[in-house]
C-alpha cells in the first residue's frame, strides 16, 4: 500500500482484498478421508450439497458487487464416468462409477453457476482433490506429492486437466460453445509444484490449459523454495502465483469468518472453504450471508484496503503495488512510474486496472480526473471514499490530474459491477468503452442520451436501456456469453 497525504485528503494505492472458496463442486459433503480413510475430505458437511448452497455465495457477491473466486472439484459432477479413464483422479481408479450420484440437479446447478458468472467465478481446484496411484491408496495431494516431496509425472497431470475439461464439456462449457477455460487455480491441499526455472513446473501445465492466476499457501511447499513473505508472489511459466493465508476459519467450520483482525492480515487473498459460507440450518443462512456482506463493507471502509471486484483486479493491484511507484508532483497531481513492470506481465496478458482510493469529505466528489489527458475507466464512491479505476498501464511514467467539487464526473462509468473496463474514449459524437463482461449486469454511465448503441461482439449483447433525464444517467443491461468473461467494445452514438 502507498499513502500520500496533502492538506485535506489521503490518496491511497490500497492493497486489494478477496476471498478464495475451495471445494465447490462436491455433490456429497460427508468426509471419507479422515482417520486413514482413502477417500476425499470433501466439504466436511454431512449432507447432499444443493443449489441453495451456491446461492448463499452468489447473494453475497450481488450485495457487494464482487465476483467471488470459487474453486471447483468436479469428479462427482461426472455424468459419463470419464474419470475411469484417468484412474489416479479418484479412489476407485478404473472402477469409478458415478451413476448413483448422477441426477437432474447437477445440470441445474451447473447452469445456475454459469448464469451467475457475474458473481461467482468458476476456477479449478481439481478432479478429485487427491491422487490415487492405485485403487484405494490415497496420497496427498492431486497436483504435487506433498507426502514424499516430489512431483507427480507430468503426463499424468496432463490427464487430470484433460479429465477436468471433459467433465466441463458434459455441461456444454467448451470453447466450441463460446466458453473459455477457467483462468484461476488453487491446488488441493496446497499441492503446488513450484519449479519455474525448469521445463516442468505446475505453472507450465496451468498456462497450457488457460490459467492465468493461482494462489496457495507457500509455507506447505517450503522445500521447493517458493517466494518468501506473507504477501509474496511470483511468475511460473506465465502464471502469476501469490501466497494466501488461512486466518482461523477452519475448512470444516460452518459460518466462519476469519478470526484474525483485518488490520493485521498480511496476505491480499484470504483462504476459505465452502462450509465457511454456509449455515447449520437453512433458516440461519440469511444471518451468515449478512455477516459476509458486512465483512466486505468493512474492508471497503478500511483506508489501506479495497474490495477487488474480480480475480484479475486482485492480481493487477498486487502487481502495481509491487512494481509501480506513485508520488505527488503538485497538489492534486500524481506521477505514476510504471516503468518497472515486468515484461512477463504483458506477454501473458496478466494486467488490468490500477485502483486509487481517495478519502472524500462530506458532500464532496471527484469532479474531474484524467491520466495523460485521457479518461479513466471507471469511478465509484463507497464507504466515504472515491475509487478511481485506471486503464491498463504500459511500461512508462504517467501523470494523473484530478480535482474536487460538488458535481460528479461527466461522461464516466459508475463502476459498481464486477466487469472490467479497459478504456473509455469520448469524442463529440461518440462515447465508447472496451469491456470484459461477466454474466448479465447493469452498467451505469453519466452522459447525454445516445441515439444508438452498438456492440462489436455478437456474444456481448445489449439487453435493455434506460435513461434518467434528471440524473443524466444511462443504464445499460449487458450480457456476455462466455462464463469466463466476454470482451468487446460498446459504442454510444449521440
Amino acid at each position: 500500500m502507498s499513502l500520500i497525504k496533502n492538506n485535506e485528503h489521503e490518496i491511497i494505492i490500497p492493497r486489494a482484498f478477496a476471498f478464495a472458496i475451495d471445494d465447490l463442486g462436491w455433490n456429497i459433503g460427508t468426509s471419507i478421508g479422515a482417520n486413514g480413510g482413502q477417500g476425499p475430505y470433501r466439504t466436511g458437511i454431512n449432507k447432499r450439497m444443493a443449489q441453495s448452497d451456491y446461492r448463499a455465495i452468489i447473494e453475497v457477491g450481488k450485495a457487494v458487487g464482487v465476483r467471488i473466486q470459487g474453486l471447483f472439484v468436479l469428479c462427482e459432477m461426472d455424468r459419463a464416468n470419464v474419470c475411469a479413464k484417468y484412474p489416479t483422479t479418484t479412489m476407485y481408479g478404473k472402477d469409478w462409477d458415478n451413476s448413483e450420484i448422477v441426477c437432474d440437479e447437477q445440470n441445474e446447478i451447473m447452469a445456475y453457476v454459469r448464469d451467475n458468472a457475474a458473481f461467482l467465478e468458476f476456477g479449478i481446484h481439481g478432479v478429485g482433490h487427491e491422487y490415487w496411484p492405485e485403487k484405494m491408496h490415497k496420497i496427498r495431494a492431486e497436483w504435487y506429492n506433498r507426502e514424499d516431496k516430489k512431483p507427480w509425472p507430468e503426463e499424468i497431470l496432463v490427464d487430470h486437466f484433460r479429465c477436468f475439461k471433459e467433465i466441463l464439456a458434459q455441461y456444454g462449457l467448451t470453447p466450441e460453445n463460446g466458453h473459455s477455460l477457467p483462468e484461476s487455480f488453487v491446488p488441493g491441499s496446497y499441492s503446488y509444484y513450484w519449479n519455474p526455472e525448469e521445463d516442468y513446473s505446475l505453472g507450465k501445465l496451468l498456462h497450457q490449459n488457460g490459467v492465468k492466476y493461482a494462489n496457495t499457501d507457500f509455507s506447505f511447499i517450503s522445500e521447493l523454495k517458493p517466494p518468501e513473505g506473507k504477501n509474496s508472489g511470483g511468475f511460473d511459466h506465465g502464471v502469476h502465483v501469490i501466497n494466501r493465508i488461512n486466518y482461523g476459519n477452519e475448512w470444516w467450520r460452518l459460518g466462519a469468518l476469519p478470526s484474525v483482525p483485518l488490520e493485521i492480515q498480511e496476505s491480499d487473498i484470504i483462504e476459505s472453504h465452502w462450509a465457511n459460507w454456509l449455515a447449520q440450518d437453512y433458516y440461519l443462512q440469511p444471518q451468515v450471508t449478512r455477516q459476509f456482506i458486512s465483512y466486505y463493507k468493512r474492508v471497503q471502509e478500511t483506508p489501506g484496503r479495497y474490495v477487488a471486484k474480480n480475480t484479475e483486479q486482485l492480481h493487477s493491484q498486487w502487481l502495481y503495488n509491487n512494481f509501480s511507484k506513485v508520488t505527488e508532483k503538485l497538489e492534486n497531481c500524481l506521477v505514476i512510474d510504471n516503468s518497472g513492470m515486468p515484461d512477463e506481465v504483458y506477454k501473458n496478458d496478466l494486467l488490468g486496472n490500477m485502483v486509487i482510493k481517495i478519502k472524500l469529505n462530506r458532500y464532496e466528489h471527484i469532479s474531474s480526473v484524467s491520466i495523460d489527458h485521457q479518461k479513466i475507466c471507471g469511478y465509484l464512491e463507497d464507504g466515504g471514499f472515491a475509487f478511481l479505476y485506471l486503464p491498463i498501464l504500459e511500461k512508462k511514467i504517467y501523470r494523473l490530474d484530478y480535482s474536487f467539487g460538488s458535481q460528479l464526473l461527466e461522461n464516466c462509468i459508475l463502476n459498481d459491477g464486477t466487469y472490467n473496463i479497459y478504456s473509455l474514449e469520448s469524442s463529440e459524437n461518440t462515447l465508447k468503452f472496451r469491456i470484459k463482461m461477466f454474466g448479465n449486469q447493469f452498467i451505469k454511465l453519466i452522459c447525454a442520451k445516445p441515439k444508438t448503441i452498438d456492440s462489436s461482439n455478437n456474444n456481448l449483447q445489449i439487453k435493455s436501456t434506460l435513461y434518467n433525464e434528471n440524473l443524466n444517467m444511462l443504464i445499460l443491461e449487458v450480457s456476455g456469453r462466455d462464463f469466463q468473461g466476454e470482451k468487446g467494445i460498446i459504442t454510444l452514438n449521440f
